[in-house]
């Protein structure tokens, strides 16, 4: 009479249980559930079945593996030579793995740490920013302020006397000057006081016209090109040198309609040459897109605003964008526009 063996589906199916947990039953108690054949499938002693169903009862009553081994001896013959892994190599792994998940745990910690320190220092980067664009706007605001505040050009000034022979004069004092604007606004009006003694009568003022250039400012002020620049198609150069505008023949203005967050800032515009414009586009409180704009022909002879460059400027780092980067933002405002 053949012996009556079991596989593993066989103990899962009589048991109600998966079959990954009787292969897990084998592993933790090997020296309960003998091997009958080896090959594929394995085959156990027909005790295993009693065993396994022991196990799984012992287990639903909240014993652990210590204490089921301890219940097994009393109840089962057991095979020391079958088992497969013994109990201190199991705490042993068990121990490995405690301490493999504490150091994971203290790299996730200090990576935490890490990047809320690298949060704070944008933040305080982005402030600096912020405020040095504040100072920057003030600056210029007192600039103008100046400006309009300028005294008027001299009243119809008086004759000058003649002077006294050289015995008479003292040494004059250094000239006084007084400034005003052209109406040109490319030079200033400057009126220069010299003070002369004539005997008994007093001190005589006289003033010397001049005019001066107008010296440079401080900071370059922001600018908008003519209408009909923003009006100019919008297109970039591929790689073979063609022309790619967006669908519609949609103009600068409208590229920068889009590319400009909600809500956020108004683009700001500076000269960038003969026929050419720079536009800043505010992205977030530390970061800025640079995109520098040409008014040139196609050779169809149709005039366009061509994109020559594109930059991204941060907090402490500036970025000259890829022809493949300038050909792939298009493309989004091509999808986008379409």
């Amino acid at each position: 009479m053949t012996m009556q063996t079991y596989t593993h589906r066989d103990l899962a199916g009589l048991l109600g249980v998966s079959e990954t947990t009787v292969k897990s039953y084998r592993s933790k108690f090997p020296g309960f559930l003998p091997v009958a054949r080896e090959g594929k499938p394995v085959r156990l002693h027909p005790e295993a079945l009693e065993v396994c169903r022991h196990i799984r009862d012992l287990f639903a009553d909240g014993l652990t593996i210590t204490q089921t081994i301890d219940r097994l001896k009393t109840e089962f013959k057991e095979y020391p030579h079958n088992r497969r892994l013994s109990i201190p190599a199991a705490q042993a792994q068990d121990s490995g793995l405690e301490a493999r998940l504490e150091a994971l745990t203290q790299a996730q910690d200090s990576a935490r740490e890490r990047m809320e320190q690298l949060e704070a220092e944008v933040r305080n980067l982005a402030t600096l920013e912020a405020a040095s664009k504040t100072l920057v706007a003030e600056l210029l605001q007192e600039l103008r302020a100046s400006r309009l505040a300028a005294p008027a050009p001299a009243s119809p000034l008086p004759r000058p006397e003649p002077q006294q022979p050289e015995s008479h004069k003292p040494e004059p004092p250094a000239p006084e000057l007084f400034a005003s604007e052209d109406p040109a606004g490319s030079t200033m009006v400057t009126a220069r006081k010299i003070v002369t003694v004539h005997g008994q009568t007093g001190a005589k003022a006289s003033y010397a016209l001049a005019r001066e250039p107008r010296p440079e400012p401080l900071f370059a002020e922001p600018a908008l090109p003519e209408a009909d620049f923003l009006d100019l198609p919008a297109v970039i150069r591929s790689d073979r040198g063609d022309f790619l505008g967006l669908p519609g023949g949609q103009s600068v203005a409208r590229l920068l309609e889009v590319l400009t967050p909600q809500d956020g800032a108004p683009a700001a515009w500076y000269e960038d040459g003969p026929e050419a414009w720079l536009c800043e586009i505010t992205l977030a409180p530390a970061l800025t897109r640079e995109l520098s704009f040409e008014r040139t022909t196609t050779p169809r002879g149709n005039l366009v605003g061509l994109i020559r460059c594109m930059r991204t400027r941060s907090a402490s780092d500036v970025t000259e964008a890829t022809q493949a980067e300038v050909q792939e933002l298009f493309r989004l405002v091509r999808d986008q526009l379409s």
